[in-house]
């Protein structure tokens, strides 16, 4: 069972950031390797089926390189870390979507939008047929072998199987939707991989524990989302009309850290704060840094996973709310 990890010399790696950003076709062996030049990046993820997104600005390139990058079907795989822990960690991995270059003299830069799994989402088209008694975990490997993307699965995880057996002709998106709306899963694209996880709950990846000394920056702050629904009224002119309500809230929290470029949607963290102390789901999350100046920072939206992986509830002790780090197994308990 993973535990959690637990980092906490945190002064030394701030001034020894390094990164790796290579650039190519996927499936091929050749292709560009960037390190000393200087790039920002802004990467946004969430456990949502749509596509990741990234944007990376890289300081100047050599016009030949420019035009590299401008090429069809160009993909990006981002590299980020502190080269005494675990050196560079892939952060994200996308194909570019759009690419430009505008100058800001003496400077020339190239500025990337990427999509981590966009073009396998968009292009894909899936025919399949199965027998009768076909299970879920079969198709979604098929699934994943046809898009190309490597299929992260948890042991566990509930099996939906057709009595009848399962045709079909579509694109790999709608396919997905079917196979796991029926058996409670969610599935999502992180950094190449087709995550399918049981709708609500965490990945079976090690965790991070996050402190005031494991890179928690600040405190957290409790967040309160509503998501709207519609529903009918009648008016007072006793005539029906569709009004916003909200549907549903859920209770979570917004958390900064140094840079974590091992943690994706779907992780779980333990969160150790005078706010707040208790295991959570990271629901979306944002990286940000520049390889010249600033801080290089991850921004993370914490939720309650929808059944605790240990009997410890979170703990809210009241008012508004240096990297993670290991903790042994037997800290958790999964039920």
């Amino acid at each position: 069972m993973p535990g959690y990890f637990r980092i906490t010399d945190i002064l030394p790696v701030l001034f020894d950031r390094v990164y790796r950003l290579l650039v190519g076709k996927k499936g091929k062996s050749e292709g560009l390797e960037i390190t000393e030049l200087r790039i920002q990046f802004e990467i946004t993820k969430t456990a949502k089926k749509d596509p990741n997104k990234s944007s990376i600005r890289i300081y100047n390139l050599r016009k030949e390189t420019r035009a590299e990058l401008e090429k069809p079907d160009t993909r990006c795989l981002l590299y980020a870390g502190y080269k005494d822990e675990a050196g560079a960690l892939l952060i994200f991995q996308g194909g570019v979507t759009f690419s430009w270059t505008k100058y800001e003299l003496p400077d020339v830069i190239t500025e990337l939008e990427l999509g981590d799994g966009a073009a396998e989402i968009r292009d894909t088209t899936i025919s399949v047929g199965y027998d009768k008694g076909v299970k879920s975990t079969q198709v979604l490997n098929d699934v994943s072998k046809q898009m190309g993307t490597p299929l992260t699965l948890p042991k566990d995880i509930p099996e939906r199987i057709w009595q009848n057996g399962l045709s079909y002709f579509g694109s790999a998106r709608t396919l997905l939707d079917k196979v796991t709306k029926g058996s409670e899963l969610e599935w999502s694209i992180q950094n190449g991989n087709l995550q399918v996880i049981k709708k609500g709950m965490v990945t079976t990846r090690q965790g991070i524990v996050l402190s005031a000394d494991s890179g928690l920056i600040g405190f957290p702050e409790h967040e309160r989302k509503a998501n709207e629904g519609t529903t009918e009224v009648k008016g007072a002119d006793k005539k029906k009309k569709t009004v916003s309500t909200p549907a549903k809230h859920y209770d979570g929290w917004s958390v900064n850290s140094l840079l974590m470029p091992e943690v994706n949607p779907g992780d779980r963290v333990k969160l150790e704060s005078r706010a707040v102390n208790g295991i959570f789901r990271v629901q979306e999350l944002k990286h940000k840094g520049d390889s010249h100046d600033g801080d290089w920072q991850t921004e993370m939206k914490l939720i309650d996973p929808a059944a605790p992986l240990t009997e410890e509830k979170s703990k809210s002790k009241g008012g508004t709310h240096s990297r993670g780090k290991p903790i042994d197994e037997d800290e958790v308990e999964e039920k």
